[in-house]
């Protein structure tokens, strides 16, 4: 079994120490979730503002912090949401 979305990806890589950083675009922000630095940073594409998210918890708690946030610019969008309705390949890992 393939990894069918970024969701499928994101769950495949999140905890691979050589994986730090999983970034993605979605809707006018640039993610980048930081499994070693336990925060999610988003920067607005067209004005370039940048928000940092320190989530908390270790392993799988952080794994499922992070899956919940709502920190689209709407607050209405889970991670879970944004990944499950991407295709694998606009994860960069």
């Amino acid at each position: 079994m393939g990894t069918a979305t970024a969701l499928d990806k994101f769950c495949a890589n999140i905890e691979d120490p050589t994986a730090d950083n999983l970034m993605f675009d979605h809707d006018g922000l640039n993610y980048m979730i930081s499994y070693c630095g336990r925060y999610i940073v988003t920067e607005d594409l067209e004005t370039g503002e940048e928000m940092e998210y320190c989530i908390p918890g270790e392993g799988a708690d952080f794994v499922t912090a992070v899956l919940d946030s709502k920190v689209n610019k709407t607050r209405d969008k889970s991670i879970r949401e944004i990944l499950a309705g991407l295709p694998p390949e606009k994860l960069l890992v």
